[in-house]
């Protein structure tokens, strides 16, 4: 399968080549990882969501990026971005092994992305922040006053998984 080909098949709504390429690197993700990554890195919208997408599902079935692949992956967050890439990539935290060595450059990615217009991406931005302060308790406290601030002013959704990251962080 031409995974690019078929990612670049998507017509902004049906995730259906996205399920394609899942469905054809199932059996053996860590081999596509490294090449999902690179294409979530092109300037290409289609691919950056659909690789995003693919690996998102992918760590959601046991299989996260690791070791630079992951890296790589993180980085894509502190740079300009597809908005629906940004959020798989938000939603893969929570599968990911973050090492210590990307914490802070995580961190400040984070940051700028509570910020953004888009709720969702907030949310989950807030999200990934209780999993750095859970790994990183120096952490704690600037996240609790960011979390503070959000539970006043922001929306549902935002609120919901800032209880959800608490919740994690207290474990």
């Amino acid at each position: 399968m031409d995974i690019a080909a078929t990612l670049r098949s998507y017509d902004g709504k049906r995730v259906a080549p996205f399920r394609a390429v899942a469905e054809a690197v199932r059996d053996a993700p860590e081999r596509a990882i490294g090449q999902l990554v690179d294409l979530a890195a092109s300037d290409e919208m289609a691919l950056q969501v659909g690789a995003t997408w693919v690996l998102k599902h992918l760590a959601e079935r046991g299989a996260p990026p690791r070791g630079s692949g992951a890296a790589r992956l993180l980085d894509l967050l502190g740079r300009p971005i597809a908005p629906d890439a940004a959020l798989h990539i938000l939603q893969t935290l929570p599968h990911m092994r973050i090492e210590a060595g990307q914490r802070g450059a995580l961190r400040k990615a984070l940051v700028g992305l509570i910020r953004s217009r888009r709720t969702f991406i907030r949310a989950w931005a807030y999200s990934g922040l209780g999993i750095l302060a859970a790994h990183d308790p120096t952490l704690r406290s600037d996240v609790e006053r960011l979390f503070d601030e959000a539970m006043k002013t922001d929306s549902a959704a935002v609120k919901v998984r800032i209880r959800h990251a608490r919740a994690a962080m207290a474990r």
